[in-house]
């Protein structure tokens, strides 16, 4: 028990043999890229699992699904379009996205669009607790794997 409380402990993000030396390195090792890949997939999912439970999510996730209500596009489609113009509010700032930066808003738009049609909808709000904390729990894990590939900054992380 004391080993997993360790986590908690953690002050920077921590290198692995994986990961990147360099954020804006547009050349990684294949290795680096899958994890990075893995990890905004299961981001992805896991803001999927938000939404089709229904009772609540993340701010970047309510933004998402306002913008997608009111435009009336989905909420996959949304999710890019909204992703795309703080990566130009980036450009006043000086900051530069990184090859991980640029994938976070393909790859999760992708994932929310295609998954949403086939997640459960819970209607009993213990099924959709249930949901939620799963969904909580593989946004994070899919954060973890995003953040240790250190391939650039990422305007998703909830």
């Amino acid at each position: 028990m004391k080993n997993l409380l360790l986590i908690f402990t953690l002050k920077k993000i921590p290198k692995l043999s994986w990961s990147s030396l360099d954020q804006l390195n547009f050349k990684p090792k294949v290795k680096t890229l899958v994890y990075l890949v893995f990890g905004l997939i299961l981001f992805g999912l896991g803001e999927s699992l938000l939404v089709t439970a229904n009772i609540g999510g993340g701010p970047w996730l309510v933004l998402h699904q306002g913008v997608s209500f009111k435009t009336g596009y989905t909420i996959g489609i949304t999710t890019f379009i909204v992703s795309i113009i703080v990566l130009f509010i980036w450009i006043p700032l000086k900051q530069k996205p990184g090859i991980g930066t640029i994938l976070n808003v393909i790859i999760i738009a992708i994932v929310i669009e295609l998954t949403l049609p086939h997640l459960p909808y819970p209607e009993i709000f213990i099924l959709q607790l249930l949901q939620v904390i799963i969904g909580v729990l593989t946004v994070g894990l899919g954060s973890s794997f995003y953040l240790i590939a250190n391939l650039g900054p990422g305007e998703e992380m909830d």
